[in-house]
């Protein structure tokens, strides 16, 4: 269960900031999952995991996105840390089944924002059910809420 602070602060959002501005920050793109790896890949972006001092390599190949998701439910995990579960469309579970299938023992990260998250190591096949566990604050939590909840607004407000 969320904390009523992490609750009202998606509400204030959505009492604050009009529909259009949410439409116009196309939120379904800001949460991605990429192939990463810690060595230098040709091609690749090296870019900051958050928490930590070393850089990752992160592909420029987007194997999903907040379009892929169906559902998000946020949860504590039994340290009592923030847990977002996703479920996901059918193409993205196809998807998310295809790219960790093939990259066991790589590592896949979840970016929100642009910015690396995570980027935990596949260790088996991942279908349609997932759940991501980290150092989520607020505004990780929102953006989650942004990409996956808000991006299904229709465009013309309707």
């Amino acid at each position: 269960m969320l904390k009523p602070q992490v609750l009202l602060a998606v509400l204030a959002c959505l009492l604050v900031c009009p529909s259009e501005q949410l439409r116009a920050q196309e939120p379904a793109s800001l949460l991605e999952f990429r192939l990463a790896d810690d060595n230098d890949t040709a091609g690749w972006q090296e870019m900051e995991v958050r928490g930590s001092d070393k850089p990752i390599f992160v592909s420029n190949e987007v194997a999903l996105n907040g379009g892929d998701i169906e559902k998000v439910s946020f949860y504590k995990d039994r340290n009592g840390d923030p847990s977002v579960g996703l479920t996901l469309s059918q193409d993205g579970a196809e998807a998310m089944i295809t790219t960790t299938s093939q990259n066991r023992g790589k590592k896949l990260a979840i970016l929100l924002g642009g910015k690396v998250v995570s980027a935990p190591v596949i260790q088996s096949a991942i279908s349609k059910e997932v759940q991501i566990t980290g150092r989520f604050d607020q505004d990780d939590l929102l953006t989650f809420f942004h990409a996956i909840v808000l991006r299904k607004l229709p465009a013309n407000g309707k």
